[in-house]
């Protein structure tokens, strides 16, 4: 399934590109391996673009300044993945995080843990729906 929701991220990359006809999708090659392809603006992503790490990571979605910014879908290379809002490389507002467990978490993000109103469901069964501060569910 993951190399499903790749494919038709990496579809949806192609096809967002289209609508950005006056910037030039170019490739950056990093030393350690990985590598960026989207637009490129004073020699960082900038703008649309996909990195994929060595380590198997992924990422489609917005940049500013070589940082995931704005709205994009990280899938580590544990099977994690987090769609949703991006602020200089961290979640940050809306967002939905699946662990490979099956568990997943849907509302807001802050600094990159589960803050403010949002509802997880466990595989197991229960869900909690209400406010959380820092990964921690404190109740409705």
């Amino acid at each position: 399934m993951a190399r499903i929701l790749l494919f038709f991220l990496s579809s949806t990359l192609l096809i967002s590109f289209s609508g950005y006809s006056q910037k030039t999708i170019q490739t950056i090659n990093y030393a350690g391996g990985d590598v960026y392809e989207g637009q490129i603006e004073n020699g960082l992503p900038n703008g649309i673009g996909k990195m994929t790490w060595i380590s198997g990571s992924s990422y489609i979605g917005s940049w500013r300044n070589n940082f995931q910014n704005g709205h994009g879908t990280m899938i580590w290379e544990t099977g994690d993945e987090y769609e949703g809002e991006w602020v200089m490389g961290v979640q940050n507002g809306n967002g939905k995080m699946t662990w490979k467990s099956g568990d997943y978490y849907e509302g807001k993000f802050k600094d990159g843990l589960l803050e403010g109103k949002g509802t997880m469901w466990f595989e197991n069964g229960i869900v909690q729906k209400g406010k959380w501060k820092a990964n921690q569910f404190i109740g409705k």
